[in-house]
């Protein structure tokens, strides 16, 4: 719900609750150190997640880092909101969760008007409430780039602390567009100024990163895998540090090496993984046959029956329709040469 002006003054009046029951008021400047603050902390994290452990490393450290870095965006994402408004007050009624119900009040004079039922929650808006006020307000974000941080950041939360290290530095690389961005066009701030030291070692970062990741790149150029699963491995990650820094194997198709940590991996889980989850469920309890099997040429599971071919070899089925009775054939018929299996039986029974 975008906050209309004509209710935004009972929001502010409703706002004295909060006041009465002595929460403090939030401020730009407060909010503004408490987003650099946790910026500071997320890349000091970072940096120890990545370094080596003789180096005083600690791999621990990657989920911290990926908490605070979250938590800093949506900490400067409101204080861009604060920076909209003069009024002190206002920053509070912009910021707190407001009532969930407005309801209407008759004016005693046969009109109506509307207001809050209830207190501001004492929480501050997520990142659904930020996304509706900088609509309001005419404030820019990508917010599919957000969403796919936010994303990283709870795929972190899962991970083993000692498998997340790649995954944080993807992580990192990612949100640098959108702080940059938002410091620059938004803030009208120079980041350098303004986020000072973590700012260095966000562009060192990217810098690095995105080197590594056209390296990798340009590997699966060079050994690519087959036609039917190339839009898969964009999304491939190290199964032991979450890195998307991985090549191809040249002695083993189906295999990946990771440059981050150096862990040797099958592509074909994760291949699979996508393949299901794009091809849907299937009720075993209707007679159902699952939508992916084994591939009768090169054993991989990626064999579509939807599709009739294997999207590792493309193997293809060569019978789809009983010579006979013209019954639909299945994988597990092809063995019949081109007969249904009652049809089969029937024929071996009359020899």
């Amino acid at each position: 719900m975008i906050i209309k002006s004509h209710c935004f003054s009972f929001f502010k009046e409703d706002y004295r609750f909060i006041q009465k029951e002595h929460i403090k008021m939030l401020s730009s400047e407060k909010l503004k150190q408490n987003a650099l603050t946790s910026i500071r902390l997320g890349m000091e994290d970072f940096q120890r997640a990545v370094n080596p452990v003789k180096a005083d490393g600690d791999p621990e450290r990657a989920l911290s880092a990926a908490r605070n870095l979250f938590a800093g965006i949506l900490l400067l994402f409101k204080y861009g909101l604060a920076l909209r408004v003069k009024n002190p007050e206002d920053v509070d009624a912009l910021l707190f969760n407001p009532p969930k119900q407005i309801v209407p009040h008759p004016d005693g004079a046969g009109g109506v008007s509307w207001r809050p039922v209830g207190r501001f929650a004492k929480q501050t808006i997520d990142v659904a409430g930020i996304k509706l006020r900088f609509e309001a307000f005419g404030i820019i974000v990508d917010w599919d780039a957000m969403q796919q941080l936010q994303d990283e950041r709870n795929n972190l939360e899962h991970l083993h602390p000692t498998k997340s290290v790649g995954a944080i530095a993807g992580f990192v690389a990612d949100m640098f567009p959108i702080v940059q961005n938002f410091v620059v066009d938004e803030l009208e701030e120079g980041p350098a100024d303004f986020l000072g030291p973590s700012w260095k070692v966000m562009l060192e970062h990217r810098a690095f990163f995105e080197a590594s990741l056209k390296q990798c790149v340009e590997a699966w150029c060079a050994n690519p895998v087959p036609d039917g699963v190339k839009k898969y491995i964009d999304a491939v990650r190290c199964d032991e540090c979450g890195s998307q820094l991985i090549v191809p194997r040249e002695d083993e198709d189906d295999q990946y090496s990771c440059v981050a940590c150096g862990e040797v991996g099958s592509l074909i889980p994760q291949i699979l993984d996508q393949l299901e989850r794009e091809e849907g469920g299937f009720d075993p309890r209707d007679g159902e046959d699952p939508p992916l099997a084994d591939c009768p040429s090169c054993d991989k599971p990626l064999f579509v029956r939807s599709e009739g071919a294997c999207r590792w070899c493309e193997h293809e089925m060569e019978h789809w329709e009983c010579e006979i009775c013209s019954q639909a054939l299945t994988l597990e018929d092809q063995h019949n040469e081109g007969l249904c299996s009652y049809c089969e039986y029937k024929m071996g029974k009359d020899d």
